[in-house]
């Protein structure tokens, strides 16, 4: 059966011209998402589109993500402007019987038509069809482990939502990805915000790194008509420690030994001087957007409004200074 329609984040669908309004920041990578009638068979605590949710059926974190014709997207995208053009097509994928023979289907268009890399983001598969998914030209995977810890995994996503993955199911694929994929080209996702410490939060990144799998940190966006809309956002000071530190380990190859925790697993010291500290603030990537190279997901988890969790754009000298201030105090 011949792929009739897709989601398109509604960011991407202006740059492309399917939706009027324009926004400030743009995408600079194409975000789509399978379609399908109904919601995903998983059951992820916070997702608006797992099976339990009474969600707007068109979202994912705060973002909608209308309907389009396929035929019709990938006629816009053929003929996009060089200035426009996006760096990179990420395909988000749901859990259902049909998802891989879809993305197969939509990944085989697209490299028809456009020489844009491309990121999927699925649940786990098997390693054959990793393969498959690399022979026609997928150059990265993305499998989130969302929780920092088995526990917390299973209480948003696993066992515990009744949902159908596992902690170990999860950490299989990943290792499955980089076997495939090389050491280079596999990503997930943590959420900070879930009850996990600051400390365990270092730990699952620190180890992830040291397997050579891509850490992106985003912080818990509480959605409408999901089982944890009533929880609250992560206090942005403790925010900005981690995006500092998960910085640090992944690009200066610091280790859980730099870091010193109090008794409740908040990160009290972090070794390096101030003056590391303004250079790291000034060349900015640590507290912009973290995930695949061009991926800056405006607005996914924060509101234009603020706060601003993971900066889709540079930083601004004002708030260059706001986070020096916020995490002066916990360095040497």
């Amino acid at each position: 059966m011949t792929i009739e329609k897709i989601r398109v984040s509604i960011g991407s669908a202006s740059v492309l011209g399917l939706y009027p309004k324009q926004f400030e920041v743009p995408p600079t990578t194409c975000y789509i998402m399978t379609y399908k009638e109904g919601l995903c068979s998983a059951n992820c605590a916070f997702c608006p589109q797992s099976r339990s949710s009474t969600s707007k059926s068109g979202t994912l974190s705060r973002i909608s993500w209308p309907i389009f014709d396929f035929e019709e997207f990938l006629n816009k995208m053929k003929y996009l402007t060089p200035s426009k053009r996006f760096k990179r097509i990420c395909i988000q994928s749901l859990n259902y019987p049909e998802n891989f023979k879809d993305l197969m289907e939509i990944v085989i268009k697209i490299k028809n038509i456009s020489n844009a890399s491309i990121s999927v983001a699925i649940p786990p598969v098997s390693k054959e069809n990793l393969k498959e998914l690399k022979l026609i030209g997928v150059d990265r995977i993305g499998i989130a482990l969302d929780g920092a810890t088995k526990e917390i995994f299973n209480r948003i996503k696993g066992e515990d939502v009744k949902g159908p993955y596992t902690w170990e199911g999860h950490h299989q694929a990943l290792k499955d990805a980089t076997d495939v994929f090389s050491r280079e080209g596999v990503s997930t996702h943590l959420i900070m915000g879930l009850g996990e410490t600051e400390k365990e939060m270092l730990e699952r990144i620190e180890e992830l790194n040291k397997s050579s799998i891509l850490v992106s940190l985003f912080a818990f966006t509480p959605v409408k008509g999901t089982k944890f809309e009533n929880m609250n956002q992560p206090d942005l000071q403790s925010y900005r420690k981690l995006q500092l530190s998960r910085y640090l380990i992944i690009n200066k190859s610091k280790s859980i030994e730099d870091f010193t925790f109090n008794s409740k697993g908040a990160i009290i010291n972090i070794n390096i001087n101030k003056r590391d500290l303004r250079t790291i603030i000034e060349d900015k990537e640590a507290f912009m957007t973290s995930g695949c190279p061009n991926c800056n997901r405006p607005y996914y988890t924060s509101r234009p409004s603020g706060p601003m969790y993971n900066y889709p754009r540079k930083l601004t000298s004002e708030e260059e200074v706001e986070i020096y201030k916020s995490l002066e105090r916990f360095v040497k």
